[in-house]
């Protein structure tokens, strides 16, 4: 491979390293908003008190959160440069995740029950121990937002619910919005907005409950290909 060659596949592997980054943000912000109740209380001071409806909303929120077992479906991301991804994700509480995105990008992420793998081309897969990540927070089965995050607002708008949280210990700069739809309250998408106020948006579409994802979405081999193509 020429010198060309190699620079340009280092570029396209770091922009979708970038990729993955974006799409696991919002889970990871908000898991780590989960990550320390004490800290949460602090910063929920700093934020206000919630009025009742808030309180009420929030509530619904967490509960809606706790009730997921089984949930699939399509995303699409925009990312701050208005580029777009697309690909599958599935999720099975707890512990189980997986963003599979579709060609020409060659990149799935993966929880497990036991690791955060992260898969791209013929690269080796790097894993990470879920413990020791924040999505261990989110994919468990016990969510309280209200005692254990930053609720930075609860917006309500015709057919919607705005829901934008922030890490309570202010290590991870930004905030988290999640959108719901009203009134049957289903998550339709979440944005992240970074330390330098730039946006990236995952839309869900399509999306399925209760279609219990088969296991082998949740298993990756070193020697596979994102796509299936070895």
């Amino acid at each position: 491979m020429s010198d060309f060659g190699r620079n340009s596949r280092k570029a396209a592997h770091a922009r979708t390293r970038t990729l993955v980054l974006a799409a696991i943000a919002g889970v990871a912000i908000l898991a780590l908003a989960l990550l320390t109740p004490l800290a949460g209380a602090q910063a929920a001071a700093q934020s206000g008190p919630l009025s009742p409806q808030e309180r009420a909303d929030i509530d619904r929120v967490t509960g809606y959160l706790n009730s997921i077992e089984h949930l699939q479906g399509g995303f699409l991301q925009v990312g701050p440069d208005g580029s777009i991804t697309e690909g599958m994700f599935y999720l099975r509480r707890p512990g189980r995740l997986r963003f599979e995105y579709a060609p020409p990008t060659e990149l799935v992420v993966v929880a497990d029950g036991t690791w955060v793998i992260v898969k791209e081309e013929d690269y080796t897969a790097q894993r990470y121990p879920i413990g020791a990540t924040p999505l261990n927070l989110l994919l468990a089965s016990d969510v309280d937002l209200a005692q254990s995050s930053d609720v930075r607002e609860v917006k309500r708008e015709p057919g919607l619910l705005r829901v934008t949280l922030a890490d309570p210990s202010g290590e991870a700069p930004g905030d988290l919005t999640l959108v719901f739809d009203e009134p049957h309250l289903q998550l339709r998408q979440w944005i992240v907005r970074d330390a330098q106020g730039l946006q990236t948006t995952i839309a869900l579409r399509n999306i399925e409950g209760g279609i219990k994802a088969d296991n082998a979405l949740f298993v990756v081999r070193d020697e596979q290909r994102p796509g299936g193509r070895r």
